[in-house]
């Protein structure tokens, strides 16, 4: 091989190294998007682990003191709202709102609305409202918790910040927490992406899975929701099914306007 052949390759090699190496940015966007995920999914499944120990824990307390609830309950909501008014107040609400805001302009307020300290407090906040027994959802919290862990681990590594890897922290959380990948996904497309682009698909899917494989590796392939064993014919099924949709339809439809008259 000639020197000039020798010389060509060598540089072939530091450009190669330079596009894809460790100091690249597309290394550094796999890894933060890796790395980002298997946190998403180790703390979505702590989080359900918290929230169900404070349910249980109020659950004690309202056994063994049944009139505690009256003072304890009030008190917990008063002090939890303050808080939230005081020291954050991007926490307030289910935190979807925030996320879905975020990522309409992620470099301008999306580090704001799901910053880390924020959505830590917001967790903090769901856990002490489960123990004095309000009826609190985690689905909100853990994607905003993990929206906010990848945005994080994307500022550390230098990546910047893009709308799908928002919408994709918080598909993982879901996935994660409830050991559920395709809602996860469902959740991506139908309440954080108004225009599922997609180039976010695989970037989407990549997170769930690991996340999804953290959890499951950890809790195993458990069913959060229980097991439903009762069922119906077929036939009793769909008529049930169409019952059941058109009670629904008017039934949400007669709140909303009542919600928007009474607004």
């Amino acid at each position: 091989m000639s020197i000039t052949g020798r010389r060509w390759t060598m540089r072939r090699v530091r450009a190669l190294i330079r596009h894809t190496g460790p100091t690249s940015l597309i290394f550094r966007r796999r890894l933060a998007l890796m790395g980002g995920a298997i946190l998403v999914g180790l703390a979505a499944l702590l989080f359900a682990r918290a929230a169900d120990a404070s349910s249980e824990a109020f659950d004690d307390i309202a056994g063994q003191w049944p009139w505690l609830p009256l003072l304890l309950t009030p008190l917990g909501f008063a002090g939890i709202a303050w808080i939230t008014r005081r020291y954050a107040p991007f926490a307030g609400g289910s935190g979807i709102p925030q996320v879905i805001a975020a990522t309409r302009l992620p470099e301008q307020i999306g580090g704001r609305l799901v910053d880390l300290r924020t959505a830590l407090l917001k967790v903090a906040l769901t856990l002490a409202g489960l123990l004095v027994g309000a009826s609190v959802g985690r689905e909100g919290p853990t994607v905003q918790i993990s929206a906010a862990i990848l945005a994080r681990v994307h500022s550390v590594l230098q990546v910047p910040l893009r709308a799908s890897v928002m919408v994709a922290g918080g598909a993982a959380g879901v996935a994660a927490a409830f050991n559920t990948p395709l809602a996860g996904i469902s959740f991506a497309i139908e309440e954080l992406a108004s225009a599922y682009e997609q180039r976010m698909t695989l970037l989407v899917i990549t997170a769930v899975i690991i996340s999804g494989m953290v959890s499951l590796g950890l809790a195993g392939d458990y069913v959060y929701f229980g097991v439903v064993a009762a069922h119906l014919p077929l036939g009793s099924a769909m008529v049930v099914a169409l019952f059941a949709g058109v009670l629904g339809g008017l039934s949400g439809g007669l709140f909303a306007r009542l919600a928007l008259a009474a607004a």
